[in-house]
C-alpha cells in the first residue's frame, strides 16, 4: 500500500482570521478517505514546536459545493499564534506506520510570514511566531 502525503497551502484572509478557515477544495480528495461517511473529522495537528492543536475539519453534508473548513479549535490557534491577513497557512498530512503496524495519518500545521529581513531585495519568509518577535 502506498503511503499518502499531502501539502495544502492557503493565504489567510480577513474571514479566515475572524471566523473559520476556508480551505482549498483540493484538500477534499485527501481528507475524504478518512471521513468514514461523516461530514466532519476531529483531528490534532502539530505545529513546528510539536504542540498539538485540536481542529475540526468540516464539509457540507449536502449540496454541490463541499466548502471544506476548519471550525472548532481554529480561533484558538489564530489567537495563540497571532495570525494575520496575508500569512501563509500550510496544512500537511502524512500517512505513517506505527509500532503495531497500523497505518494512521499525522497532521502538521505551519504558518509563514515575510520577515523584516531581506535577501537580494526579497523578504525572507519566517515562521509567523519568529516574524512577530
Amino acid at each position: 500500500m502506498a503511503m499518502q502525503h499531502f501539502k495544502v497551502p492557503k493565504k489567510l484572509t480577513y474571514s479566515d482570521i475572524i471566523s473559520k478557515l476556508e480551505l482549498p477544495t483540493v484538500i477534499v480528495d485527501h481528507m475524504n478517505r478518512f471521513m468514514k461517511g461523516k461530514h466532519f473529522l476531529d483531528l490534532k495537528a502539530a505545529d513546528i514546536w510539536g504542540q498539538e492543536w485540536p481542529l475540526r475539519y468540516y464539509t457540507r453534508p449536502k449540496g454541490n459545493r463541499e466548502g471544506p473548513v476548519f471550525t472548532t479549535g481554529w480561533r484558538k490557534f489564530v489567537e495563540a499564534k497571532r495570525l494575520q491577513v496575508g500569512d501563509e497557512f500550510i496544512f500537511y498530512g502524512n500517512q505513517v506506520r506505527v509500532d503495531d503496524g497500523e497505518v494512521k495519518m499525522v497532521y502538521m500545521i505551519e504558518v509563514k510570514r515575510p520577515g523584516p529581513v531581506t535577501f537580494q531585495n526579497e523578504p525572507v519568509t519566517l515562521d509567523a511566531e519568529y516574524a512577530c518577535a
